[in-house]
């Protein structure tokens, strides 16, 4: 009997040990797994806020390319413009020069002559064409035509092709008086020999206008001045073009920092809610003294 009690007494404590050793080993595991997961979790934090430092970097490596890219800009607009002025200078200089020789003083009051001859012919026609009960007529197609047209683009309810429709007819309808009018002064002898004289006077001027264009266009200055000049505005469009890819490239670079602000805030959060866990666990506070 002595010896059984005694062997139960030793079963049990043997059973104890293995258990305080299985429950010691269970622990220094539990320790283990939460050193390993802490490493972990710094190591993610470590590495997002790396990752924050390269988008700060970047960002701040672009914006000081936006100022090099504006200064440049800067200076290319200045450069354009002085190219510009400079041809607006040769033109009118190089342009009074060859009206002198061109004629096309002698043409102008020659025109404005024939204006005024054109006008007198047609006053008294016109006059009395407007006391006709037809011209009348025409002046109240021409105000319901202007009524019509403003209601017709403000009706919502008119299809498309409709709508184009009535605010073509409208629009040849508002030119009644002017065809009236056109037609009565072809029918008049006086005004209509006025008119072609006054037509060939603006022809005669239109053409010197041209070969004035022509002269001008030519000469090795004005060539020179407008070579500088468009060369100027393509180096600011270049410029403008640039300027823009980098502030194209800024947004995306402060959408990329901000994501990684945001990693790095999920990084840490995760870190928290494992210490909780871990604390929880352990039943006892974690003192790691993280910030």
């Amino acid at each position: 009997m002595i010896h059984r009690l005694h062997y139960a007494s030793s079963l049990m404590l043997v059973l104890s040990l293995l258990s305080s050793f299985a429950l010691a080993d269970n622990k220094n595991n539990k320790n283990k797994n939460n050193a390993a997961q802490e490493k972990k979790d710094d190591q993610k934090i470590k590495n997002e806020k790396e990752d924050v430092k390269q988008a700060q970097d970047k960002l701040k490596d672009d914006q000081k390319d936006l100022q090099d890219a504006r200064k440049a800009l800067a200076e290319t607009e200045g450069k354009e413009k002085a190219a510009r002025q400079k041809l607006d200078e040769a033109r009118k200089r190089i342009e009074a020069k060859h009206e002198k020789t061109s004629g096309i003083d002698k043409a102008l009051a020659e025109q404005d002559a024939a204006k005024k001859k054109y006008d007198e012919a047609a006053a008294p026609v016109l006059t009395a064409l407007k006391a006709k009960p037809e011209y009348q007529a025409a002046e109240k197609k021409v105000a319901e035509a202007e009524a019509r047209l403003k209601a017709i683009r403000a009706d919502e309810g008119l299809s498309a092709d409709a709508k184009r429709k009535e605010i073509a007819q409208a629009s040849k309808d508002k030119l009644a008086t002017n065809e009236l009018e056109q037609i009565t002064l072809e029918g008049d002898s006086s005004a209509k020999t006025a008119r072609a004289k006054l037509a060939d006077a603006q022809d005669r001027v239109n053409q010197l206008r041209a070969k004035l264009r022509n002269l001008i266009d030519a000469d090795p200055e004005i060539k020179s001045a407008l070579q500088t000049m468009r060369a100027a505005a393509d180096a600011t469009e270049v410029a403008g073009q640039k300027m823009q890819r980098i502030r194209d490239k800024i947004a995306a670079d402060a959408a990329k920092l901000a994501r990684e602000q945001q990693q790095v805030k999920q990084a840490e959060a995760a870190d928290k809610a494992n210490d909780n866990k871990n604390n929880k666990n352990n039943k006892k506070p974690n003192n790691k003294g993280k910030k």
